[in-house]
């Protein structure tokens, strides 16, 4: 069978030839899966989808040769379902970075990434990047791996929140990343999703990994890398920093290298195997206490298929991806806080297709083990800033009045996936004067997670300073005792007099003998050791009859599930159509009206049964002599209850007009959705006396909407492929009958903003965490451009270009100041004055337009006969543009040009 044109980037025009061996099956009616009318209305919908049965049915054993004409037009075709395809060519062809398949998701209308990719300190992160799908939240895209999901329910939300976790380790919305190598195609569903995906709200990534398909062994070997002397900084100083002679930020240092892989071996007629596999260290200096400090990250992705076709069953394809993830990185500006971080996984998948008479079999049996760990120092203390803990460094803007040291203990997570999925895709029949497409598919998925702190954590807050006969009565670690070089007596002797406060002279004869100021800390919240185990279960099932009336398709379907934490019963409808006018496949209205449910199950039940902290607090008596640790009544987390609630929801109304013509290819879509029963907090949590936990209850009162409309364009002229997209957001909202009052709020739930007014002061506006996710706006980026140019130059060159243009938007960072809460008396009447609690402090900052430019070029020389070598140079943001990684009046580093080199060898 051979193809002269990609699978999804096609508009056919067409002549197919076959050839049929009628001894083996006579009988058969079904040998072409294009009918004379859809080959007459040149209907691409149907084309495309034969294509994609052919490939997977057991007429492939019987089918000589398939010859395909066609025009190319892009990552998208005129059909009704809202989904764009990036086929291995166009992976090769998109300028990468490190090459996690995540960055080249950025050139699709609709879909946002995290702005940290682009801050000077990242620049060392190899991870994957955070995915918006119509300006939802990361955790809410579906991501899927041949098919199965593979989220991380390891609390996904916290992810890249720019701070290392005190009772929880950064992990990824993925369970695992994925780099661009291993894999052969991305699917990317935006609107009128098909009902088999489930447990997503915003949108769905689906990648299929290689598979061997060579009939000839072949093999492929590269290095590519890069490192900062190869890359241009931009430094950004606030106006007080310039004025006070402050030190600037120093550019960090780092070097990336990948090592990537790819075998094919035909081991028989029917069998063959694909190893592909790669590896990149990335290793970069980060500014800690003013010196430089090497972090490191590796990621390996090995995978191993092995397909048989043909032989009894259409396709058997047993896959093993091995990921695993590791970081070294440090808390900045705190001595002793390096950590480790393990992540990643392992997934296994085996999948079976068969055409039998009636009906297509496909079935896979999935289990994937996911990683998310960390090895760091037990305790951390936040002293004050004073002689013997003077160390302390920060906004170079700001008095810093804290020296942080230590870590958050160790925690480990393990998440495992079990699933069981098999659809049956019934062949064409007609009924009722239509044809009927149905699909009918159930689905067993079982998510387990486990998590261990090995011993108690203690985070330490409110130092209290002045106290100069401070008694640590053998506290050593979280308490100081006044530290002198030469005694009182014989200061009073240098003086000639006795010591007095109240004259100057004495005072800095004092200060000057000073090697330790004497501290405590007053409150500390301690983290329990702790064990769990538990696991969610969710069945589902989805049907869908794609019918087809005249120039009239609609898909009719409905997915429902149940899981056994809330127990609820989803019934998500799926309706999708598209008229085909004036009879021609060309031109294509399409419309659609469907739900979406979330999945975040696993991690509510974590919360629910996870062990609260709580607040300790102890004094000194009046001789200095500081006391034992008690709890502080009233001040501690809170359990979370999970009772009657509803799964949170997207309704979904969407309608476009694609047509395409000899110019290329035109896609217009609208696209509203309504978000409904949105989890948040019911009321203030209710203080329990009996066990010193607060509960909080939660509330499906939370519901926003988003509309959207996006263009996308893409046409082939001779040799060159061009293609250009842009989203514009028409209107976005989130609302919640239940705003959180500061003096509701636990103790660290509390935040400061700062705010700057028209005469630049600096104002602060205490809040609670809640509340700033309520009106963050990362994602609400009002208009959005890509633009996207390949060459085929010869068979030796190809070279491409992307641009990407965001508009304005304003977000909330968070900085490394912190300031004293107003609420902490009312946990406790004993609370004096010289005691505070710091909470964290976030800027409102405002992001200005962005324009990048990126482009790659590639040399593939042929040396002798099947042997190639392979020269390849990557430039990220070729006219050294500002990033607005750093907002504008923040102080910081922006990476500009940034080039990558790669070297090769194929052998086909």
């Amino acid at each position: 069978m051979s193809y002269n044109a990609a699978l999804y980037g096609l508009l056919l025009s067409l002549a197919i030839n076959t050839t049929v061996n009628a001894k083996e099956q006579p009988q058969k009616q079904h040998q072409h899966c294009i009918s004379k009318d859809a080959l007459s209305r040149k209907d691409k919908q149907s084309i495309a989808q034969c294509i994609d049965e052919t490939k997977n049915s057991a007429e492939n054993k019987k089918i000589e040769k398939i010859e395909v004409i066609g025009q190319y037009v892009g990552l998208q075709v005129p059909e009704v379902v809202g989904r764009f395809v990036l086929d291995r060519n166009l992976i090769n062809a998109a300028p990468r970075n490190g090459g996690d398949f995540t960055e080249l998701l950025e050139l699709l209308p609709g879909i946002e990434l995290g702005g940290e990719r682009y801050d000077a300190n990242e620049q060392g992160e190899i991870s994957a990047q955070r995915v918006s799908i119509m300006g939802a939240q990361p955790w809410q895209t579906g991501f899927f791996i041949n098919g199965v999901n593979f989220n991380s329910r390891q609390d996904p939300e916290t992810y890249r929140e720019g701070e290392v976790l005190i009772n929880d380790v950064e992990g990824s919305t993925q369970a695992f990343n994925i780099n661009q190598q291993i894999l052969d195609s991305i699917t990317v569903y935006t609107n009128n999703i098909p009902a088999r995906y489930g447990s997503f709200s915003g949108g769905v990534v689906d990648v299929e990994t290689r598979e061997a398909r060579a009939t000839t062994p072949t093999f492929s070997l590269s290095y590519r890398g890069t490192q900062s002397d190869w890359n241009n900084y931009h430094v950004f100083l606030e106006e007080d920093v310039t004025q006070g002679n402050a030190t600037a930020p120093t550019e960090p240092s780092f070097r990336k290298q990948s090592l990537n892989m790819n075998a094919e071996i035909p081991l028989s007629d029917h069998h063959g195997l694909l190893v592909s596999g790669n590896y990149i260290n990335s290793e970069i200096t980060r500014l800690s206490l003013n010196q430089p400090v090497l972090t490191e990250r590796e990621n390996m992705n090995l995978l191993v298929s092995l397909t048989q076709r043909n032989l009894w069953l259409d396709k058997l394809q047993l896959t093993l991806n091995y990921s695993p993830y590791e970081s070294r990185d440090l808390i900045t500006n705190a001595k002793n806080s390096d950590f480790e971080n393990q992540g990643g996984g392992i997934n296994s998948t085996f999948q079976l297709q068969h055409a039998f008479e009636l009906f297509t079999l496909d079935t896979r049996m999935s289990y994937t083990l996911s990683d998310n760990s960390r090895r760091a120092n037990p305790h951390f203390y936040q002293w004050a800033k004073a002689k013997g803990k003077a160390w302390g460094v920060g906004d170079p803007t700001e008095e810093v009045s804290i020296s942080r040291q230590g870590g958050y203990g160790d925690l480990d997570k393990q998440q495992e996936n079990l699933l069981f999925d098999t659809t049956l895709r019934f062949n064409t029949f007609s009924g009722l004067g239509v044809e009927h497409n149905i699909e009918w598919g159930i689905q067993l998925q079982h998510e387990n997670l486990t998590r261990r702190r090995f011993y108690d954590s203690y985070i330490y807050n409110s130092p209290v300073t002045g106290i100069a006969n401070l008694d640590c009565s053998g506290n050593l670690f979280d308490c100081v005792e006044l530290g002198t070089s030469i005694s009182i007596a014989e200061l009073e002797t240098q003086l000639g007099a006795p010591l007095d406060f109240a004259n100057p002279e004495h005072i800095l004869a004092y200060s000057n003998i000073v090697t330790t100021s004497p501290q405590y800390f007053s409150i500390r919240a301690v983290y329990p050791e702790e064990y769990l185990d538990v696991g969610v279960g969710v069945a589902s099932m989805h049907f869908t009859d794609s019918i087809e009336l005249g120039n009239l398709n609609i898909n009719v379907g409905v997915r429902v599930d149940h899981d056994n934490f809330l127990k609820n019963t989803n019934i998500g409808p799926r309706v999708s159509g598209g008229y085909q006018l004036f009879g021609s496949g060309d031109k294509l209205i399409t419309f659609g009206v469907n739900r979406y449910y979330d999945a975040n199950l696993l991690t509510y039940k974590v919360r629910e049964q996870q062990t609260p902290f709580i607040f300790q607090r102890r004094a000194v008596s009046p001789n200095g002599v500081v006391q034992g640790w008690q709890n502080l009544a009233a001040a501690s987390d809170s359990r979370f209850i999970f009772n009657d609630l509803a799964t949170p929801f997207n309704d979904e109304f969407t309608m476009g007009w694609k047509q395409s013509t000899w110019l290329g290819n035109f896609s217009l879509e609208y696209t509203k959705r309504w978000q409904r029963d949105q989890l948040i907090r019911d009321g203030a949590p209710v203080y329990n006396a009996q066990d010193g936990f607060f509960y909080q209850g939660q509330t499906n009162d939370g519901k926003g909407q988003n509309s959207r409309v996006s263009f996308s364009w893409a046409a082939l002229f001779d040799v060159h492929s061009l293609s250009l997209n842009t989203s514009y957001i028409l209107s976005e909202s989130f609302s919640s009958n239940t705003e959180q009052d500061i003096e509701d709020a636990l103790l660290n739930d509390l935040i400061f903003i700062r705010e700057t007014n028209a005469n630049g002061d600096a104002l602060f506006t205490e809040t609670t965490r809640d509340n700033l996710t309520i009106i963050q706006s990362e994602f609400s980026r009002p208009l959005s451009i890509n633009f996207v140019w390949a060459a085929n130059w010869s068979e030796q060159i190809t070279t491409s270009v992307t641009g990407t243009f965001r508009t304005t938007y304003e977000d909330y960072v968070l900085t490394e100041d912190v300031a004293p809460t107003s609420q902490l008396g009312r946990f406790a009447s004993q609370i004096s004055v010289e005691e505070s609690f710091n909470i964290p402090v976030y800027q409102r900052v405002e992001f200005p337009n962005r324009v990048l430019f990126n482009a790659s070029i590639n040399y593939t020389p042929q040396v002798v006969d099947d042997h190639k070598l392979q020269f390849r140079v990557d430039m990220q943001n070729i006219f050294d543009q500002r990033t607005y990684a750093v907002a504008p009046g923040i102080s910081g580093i922006e990476l500009g040009r940034s080039i990558w080199f790669e070297v090769g060898y194929q052998w086909q």
